[in-house]
């Protein structure tokens, strides 16, 4: 009969709007799986190039920072072995020289001291004269100081030299104080360095942090959609004849997208 006909019709259209409800849930399902795992190999393969990232730049700093250190080392120890050999010379110069001013002012006084007493007496008792004693000793008075003249030139210059060899060691402590300065600014850019590397890792912990819930939120606006493509599928008011008659291919196809 024709109730009959309408009954059958009614009840395959039923079936056929349920088998096509619950393959659309299950691509739904299927698709949402996928999406989740793909998000989740994109976050861990971020993560593990982020992670990457940081340990290369801690890395680079880390050799630069030794380089540095050793550069520096080198350089300061090279230049405290220069001073102090400077130094050890410039001191060993330094005693020589009084040594033999030392020898020389007590050769001098000695040879005034003769002058006035034994070679005096020794002439008048020779030549009972004294004018021709006091020539003989303006010769001698002149070569001595011909003598000292020279020994104060010679003395001159090694004054001149000596000064030399301490202005070039007041350089060398000036160069090992710029150094030392630099070396404490090294070690405060290497402090930086481990704060900025921390800061980076913080951020990176934060962008992390943001793209979860980036990824929960799509979550959240895929079952909002899923919620609602299920209500318009099982809508109560569709026609019991027709239940998918108010819901267009394209409509579908996009509540599924």
């Amino acid at each position: 009969t024709a109730t009959t006909v309408q009954l059958y019709a009614s009840e395959e259209a039923e079936r056929c709007q349920k088998d096509i409800t619950r393959i659309l849930q299950q691509h739904e399902e299927d698709r949402k799986k996928w999406a989740e795992q793909v998000e989740k190999e994109r976050e861990l393969e971020l993560q593990e190039k982020l992670d990457e990232q940081r340990r290369t730049l801690e890395e680079e700093h880390e050799d630069a920072l030794q380089v540095l250190q050793a550069s520096h080392e080198q350089e300061k120890e090279a230049l405290t072995h220069s001073f102090q050999e400077a130094k050890a010379t410039l001191q060993e110069t330094i005693d020589g020289l009084s040594s033999q001013l030392e020898v020389f002012q007590a050769k001098m006084k000695r040879v005034e001291e003769s002058i006035l007493s034994r070679d005096y007496k020794k002439h008048i008792q020779d030549y009972g004269s004294p004018s021709q004693f006091w020539e003989q000793e303006l010769e001698s008075l002149h070569f001595v100081i011909e003598m000292k003249n020279e020994r104060i030139h010679e003395l001159d210059k090694r004054l001149i030299l000596m000064e030399t060899v301490k202005e070039k060691n007041l350089m060398l402590e000036e160069k090992i104080t710029t150094l030392q300065q630099e070396n404490e600014e090294l070690h405060v850019r290497g402090r930086s360095q481990v704060v900025m590397s921390r800061q980076l890792s913080e951020d990176l912990l934060l962008a992390r942090e943001a793209l979860e819930k980036e990824c929960q939120l799509r979550r959240q606006l895929q079952q909002e959609k899923e919620e609602l493509l299920y209500r318009v599928l099982g809508a109560p008011d569709a026609s019991p004849a027709f239940p998918l008659a108010s819901v267009t291919p394209t409509e579908v196809s996009f509540l599924a997208s």
